[in-house]
């Protein structure tokens, strides 16, 4: 079975359909919260990065200093997710994990947008609100969402082409979602496959090398393309710079990705203009 990625408009009905997916296929479920703590052990805390300290503190034009940090924050969480990904069966739900395995071939995207109405009467029942709070909440969720999704991936997370199955709970209820889902992800194209999962692999240990280089202050920031092959041990590292001495920048590299017990070949192609 492959993985399910699923994007929440409202996160109690993303939720209450994850978890019907899972026990529908035996899946494991997991949300962005679990995935951030897995993401520690690739010192994901290093960045500096803190969702409701970033968008409290600063406007949107701030965030370009963030570049370089959200980049190391984006591969310790796909390192990460790719983690669970070579586990077996998955059902994400959370935003746009979708854009972070867009290299991965058998992933089903899936967006779920839930009525205002319906939100807010489940948020009524569950903390006791008035509908005007309520709905205040609501547009502050929606807002800070949209905010930090943006800061990270620069896409637009209502766009339906990013998805290959959207879920109108005005029309359709949770129990049909699920069933919808369970019958579109048996589909061949969204099955592991012996080349899928090598692809994985090589995304993994790829991104894994770029966390290193990021973790090093010599080679933190670096405009660096990594590419690996998992089962060869090998990566190849390819940058372009305006100026700087070749010889000193390669041997950067190799100092701060020594030492990764799964790379046993590093090509470093370091290009000074």
């Amino acid at each position: 079975m492959s993985v399910i990625a699923i994007s929440r408009g409202s996160l109690s009905a993303a939720t209450r359909l994850a978890e019907g997916v899972g026990t529908r296929l035996g899946s494991r479920v997991t949300d962005r919260e679990q995935v951030l703590a897995a993401a520690e052990r690739y010192g994901i805390g290093e960045t500096g990065l803190d969702m409701r300290q970033i968008l409290t503190r600063h406007s949107p034009g701030f965030w370009e200093q963030y570049s370089v940090a959200r980049r190391h924050y984006l591969a310790c969480f796909k390192a990460a997710l790719l983690d669970l990904v070579l586990e077996g069966p998955l059902v994400y739900h959370g935003n746009l994990a979708h854009a972070l395995l867009q290299e991965v071939p058998f992933v089903l995207r899936v967006r779920v947008n839930a009525p205002m109405e319906n939100r807010v009467e489940t948020m009524m029942a569950e903390l006791g609100l008035s509908r005007y709070d309520t709905i205040r909440r609501i547009e502050a969720i929606d807002n800070e969402r949209k905010r930090w999704t943006e800061f990270l991936y620069n896409r637009d997370i209502l766009s339906a082409s990013q998805y290959d199955v959207v879920l109108n709970l005005s029309r359709v209820s949770i129990g049909d979602g699920i069933e919808m889902v369970a019958a579109a992800v048996r589909q061949d194209a969204f099955q592991r496959t012996p080349d899928g999962i090598k692809r994985v692999r090589n995304l993994r240990l790829a991104t894994v090398a770029e966390i290193r280089l990021m973790q090093n202050r010599d080679t933190y920031g670096l405009p660096v393309a990594v590419t690996a092959d998992s089962d060869r041990a090998e990566v190849t590292v390819s940058l372009a710079l305006d100026g700087g001495d070749k010889g000193v920048v390669e041997q950067q590299v190799r100092t701060a990705i020594e030492g990764l017990d799964e790379v046993q070949r590093l090509d470093v192609r370091v290009k000074i203009d």
